[in-house]
Parts: C-alpha cells; structure tokens; sequence
C-alpha cells in the first residue's frame, strides 16, 4: 500500500470459465505464507516478522526480557 509499502496483502487470481468472456476475479488470500512459492518455509524459525519494524517505529510498545514459566503459572500442573 501506499501508506505502508512493507506491508503485504495477499491476493490471487480465480480464473473463470472461458465460455464466460470474464477477466480473472481477484480475491483476498487469507492462507498465509504456506500457499506462496517465494516463501522458505521453516518450522524451526517461524514466520517472518512483517509487522516488527512499522509496530516499533509506532513508538507506543516497549520491550522486555520475559521469565521462565513456573509451575503455578500453570496451576502446578507436571
């Protein structure tokens, strides 16, 4: 977008009939990186993160070291 550029909005093309004389209908995509051939997809790194640097330069979010999960965090469950 305009406003935006890093950020992506997934569309794709549906081919229609070709007895119907129509242009391909465009459509929003709301399957993710998995269905695009330009994406490595890898289990152990995750996603890319898209959004990081346009949410930081918001300058409303503030970073911080979090702490291990302990057994109350889960009603002491083993």
């Amino acid at each position: 977008g305009a406003i935006h550029p890093q950020i992506r909005v997934p569309m794709r093309e549906i081919s229609v009939h070709p007895t119907a004389g129509e242009p391909p209908v465009t459509v929003y995509d709301p399957s993710g990186p998995y269905t695009d051939p330009t994406v490595e997809i890898s289990i152990k790194k995750g996603l890319a993160r898209l959004r990081h640097e346009w949410i930081s330069a918001r300058g409303d979010v503030e970073a911080y070291e979090g702490r291990h999960v302990r057994p109350e965090d889960n009603g002491f469950a083993a």
